[in-house]
């Protein structure tokens, strides 16, 4: 099985999470601005970040290429793991990709830069995630990393 890793990190976090994904699955990665074809890969590992609780605006833009794919879901958010936010988030990734066959998904928090955090307080309404975001400080870690490898090799079983 021909397997690939695609990802879309603004912070870095995602891009942590896409390394272990990588790791465990023994296969490249790419970012999503510089993914070509995809016709070859029988399997692809996609993570993002949320943005506006929607997956970030690059892999809204690649989701509906993965009809007939099958594909794994990743993703970090500055809300709390249980939250409608990060639920609806991950979600709306998969109505995205409709046509591709999603085994399975994980998602994490992962921590929000002071200088986001300060420009979001200023608007309103304030973001969902905003309550959470201090949590996420230092996310996502060895922990999440190991709960990701764990995830994805359960659903490619």
């Amino acid at each position: 099985m021909k397997k690939i890793v695609i990802y879309s990190s603004q912070t870095s976090n995602t891009k942590k999470l896409a390394e272990g994904a990588a790791a465990v699955l023994a296969c490249g990665m790419l970012p999503v601005t510089e993914v070509g074809e995809i016709d070859h890969y029988d399997f692809l590992a996609v993570g993002f970040w949320f943005k506006g609780g929607q997956p970030d605006p690059s892999i809204q833009e690649f989701l509906p290429k993965l009809v007939g794919k099958k594909v794994f879901f990743f993703a970090s958010h500055g809300a709390a793991t249980d939250s409608d936010h990060a639920r609806n988030g991950m979600n709306q990734a998969i109505e995205l990709a409709a046509g591709a066959e999603i085994i399975g998904s994980f998602h994490c928090p992962g921590e929000v830069p002071e200088k986001v955090q300060a420009a979001v307080r200023e608007k309103n309404p304030k973001a969902p995630w905003l309550l959470n975001a201090p949590d996420a400080a230092g996310h996502p870690n060895a922990q999440d990393i190991d709960h990701l490898q764990t995830t994805l090799l359960a659903a490619m079983k």
